[in-house]
């Protein structure tokens, strides 16, 4: 394997991927962005994919299962529709999933083989604090927890192989599309930011802290975990 550890990103152009990316790029990591856009600097290695596109992100995954330099790879991709239960909308539905937990599962099961055979490596499942509940979110709820759930099985089944899984499980991330639908002055983010214990609401680089941390040598004894960055947000909702 070569001495530059590469990490794959999904969804790196903007967002918590793209702090993802950066924030790898400051500790020395190679990395490749799997995003429709190009991420924001010019040494990260993108790769154009559409994940919602089923046939194109497979012919994309298999060239890179061809790759023997993989270290890490973040699920970081995702998409969020709102749909009341009660007016269940089986397109939106299948769309969320498709996109949230099964191309994960799709990529991760392209690049472990890769990490097996170098008997090293990292999976990180960016799931989200709604996976305890939240009106709306049917979809993508059930998604990211699966993808915490992957995490954890994972963890299990390549953990003989020096292979840790984990999940973050941000809070409320004041990204481009958080502004966008919980604007300022908006009774909405008060709301949202009246449950935050530590009153701010978080950062893209908070995630892509914690991101780093998976990826070192000092999080080697770590697998199989939820780690919630939300500022306490989610206090009193996950059992102890």
């Amino acid at each position: 394997m070569p001495d530059k550890k590469m990490v794959i990103v999904t969804g790196g152009s903007r967002g918590i991927g793209a702090a993802t990316c950066e924030k790898l790029l400051f500790q020395g990591y190679g990395v490749i962005s799997l995003s429709r856009t190009e991420p924001p600097s010019t040494d990260i290695l993108h790769l154009p994919c559409d994940l919602t596109d089923t046939d194109g992100r497979r012919a994309v995954f298999e060239n890179l299962c061809k790759r023997d330099d993989v270290f890490g790879l973040v699920n970081n991709a995702g998409i969020a529709t709102p749909n009341l239960i009660a007016e269940f909308d089986h397109q939106l539905y299948a769309g969320v999933m498709d996109m949230n937990t099964t191309s994960v599962a799709e990529l991760s099961a392209a690049i472990i083989p890769s990490l097996i055979k170098n008997k090293q490596g990292r999976v990180v499942n960016i799931s989200s604090e709604l996976i305890l509940g939240f009106a709306t979110r049917t979809a993508y709820s059930a998604s990211k927890a699966a993808v915490a759930s992957f995490a954890r099985t994972w963890a299990l089944e390549l953990g003989k192989y020096n292979i840790c899984c984990n999940a973050i499980a941000p809070g409320p991330v004041e990204t481009e599309l958080f502004v966008k639908n919980n604007p300022p002055g908006s009774a909405i983010r008060q709301q949202k930011l009246d449950k935050i214990p530590l009153g701010r609401f978080g950062r893209a680089e908070d995630v892509a802290g914690m991101v780093a941390f998976l990826m070192s040598d000092e999080a080697s004894f770590i697998t199989g975990q939820t780690l919630y960055v939300c500022g306490g947000s989610s206090l009193g909702s996950v059992p102890v």
